[in-house]
């Protein structure tokens, strides 16, 4: 999804790719500063472009969340690498990951991980996810439409549980869904809109929490009907 406006980068092939580049490294750096040392992450983001995902070209790179349609967002960069850190992600897992939006953060999981299971609730984000993550050749991801707090259905457990958006409670349908130690990560909100990340792991039946770092993400949506 691409805006018709061409910047001085863009006019010519082998500038642009340069720029590109050097955009993609800048932002590997800085998420190396900011504490991310998991180099398959790093190596996961540098493989899927992030321009491909947004209208905001010269913004393409930079380390924030930008909007896109429906009201939704593409993830922060660094919350996208910290999220699959705390999830030690593995070749082998198989993953849930609610609200997809334009497909970004689902390509990059797509590197880490057997298989990644993904459910949007609008429409219109989930088609574009889908030519997206086509455009990239990538074929380890599976599309739903549906609202993110029922779960996948079809009594599939996971290895891991990533939720896009912010939630005052851990949906039961998804803690259901998680194999023994499977890990699940959200941002849970708390009162005066106040966010953290909160890991939970499966142990012995039991859910284990931590709280993470302070964040900001839109709300995940609990209706019933799909957009």
């Amino acid at each position: 999804m691409l805006s018709s406006k061409l910047f001085p980068w863009q006019k010519n092939k082998k500038k642009r790719t340069i720029y590109k580049n050097e955009k993609n490294e800048e932002l590997i750096q800085e998420l190396r500063s900011e504490g991310i040392a998991d180099e398959k992450i790093l190596t996961a983001i540098r493989m899927v472009p992030r321009e491909l995902f947004t209208e905001k070209l010269d913004e393409a790179y930079e380390n924030k969340a930008l909007s896109v349609e429906c009201g939704q967002t593409l993830t922060q960069p660094f919350c996208t690498a910290y999220m699959a850190s705390f999830l030690n992600l593995r070749e082998t897992d198989n993953i849930l990951d609610i609200g997809c939006g334009v497909g970004w953060s689902t390509a990059v999981f797509s590197k880490l991980v057997k298989k990644v299971f993904t459910i949007e609730r609008f429409n219109k984000l989930l088609d574009i996810a889908k030519k997206n993550i086509a455009k990239l050749k990538i074929e380890n991801v599976q599309f739903k439409l549906g609202n993110g707090y029922e779960g996948w259905g079809d009594k599939i457990l996971f290895d891991a549980i990533i939720i896009g958006a912010a939630s005052e409670v851990v949906p039961v349908k998804l803690l259901e869904s998680l194999k023994p130690n499977g890990r699940l990560i959200m941002p849970k909100k708390y009162d005066a809109g106040n966010q953290k990340l909160l890991l939970v792991t499966k142990k012995s039946g039991n859910f284990e929490q931590k709280e993470l770092l302070d964040v900001k993400f839109v709300p995940l949506l609990n209706e019933a009907s799909v957009k």
